[in-house]
């Protein structure tokens, strides 16, 4: 028994009506959306437009609507023909390469320094704490009470030992 469509999948289904006939509308120049009633260049703008669907649905859940925009327009991606072509699209590729290096070893140096300058102010931290530490031991030890033979003084103003 075959399984019913959830709301995800029957909601998939309408927009894909949707686009296929303003695909078909628009391939016949019968657009009705009134930006489109003066002229129109066949793009995923106009499609989206003429359908009201947003473009990121079509990019991300219709791909197939694309395809078949691409193969009516003649694909504008043209793929490299040439070697020389190529090489010099290479080339750029490494340009752009050598430049995000460059920026990456820069950002590099100045997260080390960073991480060294931190480690050099938790020692000192380390360093304060422990004199606080020994300091507050220093305060806090019990002092010897001492027995030193008191002075008693007499009556006539004498000290006696």
């Amino acid at each position: 028994m075959p399984r019913k469509p959830d709301r995800h999948e029957q909601r998939r289904q309408q927009t894909q009506v949707r686009l296929n006939a303003a695909f078909e509308r628009l391939r016949k120049g019968c657009p009705v959306h009134p930006l489109h009633q003066r002229g129109y260049t066949l793009t995923v703008a106009t499609l989206a437009r003429e359908s009201g669907v947003a473009r990121n649905t079509i990019y991300t859940n219709h791909r197939d609507i694309i395809d078949d925009l691409h193969a009516i327009l003649g694909d504008p991606i043209k793929p490299v023909t040439t070697w020389q072509d190529k090489l010099d699209e290479l080339h750029g590729l490494i340009r752009t390469m050598k430049q995000e290096q460059r920026r990456l070893v820069s950002e590099n140096a100045l997260l080390l320094q960073r991480a060294l300058t931190a480690e050099a102010e938790a020692h000192r931290h380390q360093r304060h704490n422990a004199r606080l530490i020994a300091e507050r031991d220093t305060a806090l030890r019990a002092v010897p009470a001492t027995t030193k033979a008191r002075r008693t003084v007499s009556p006539d103003n004498k000290t006696r030992n």
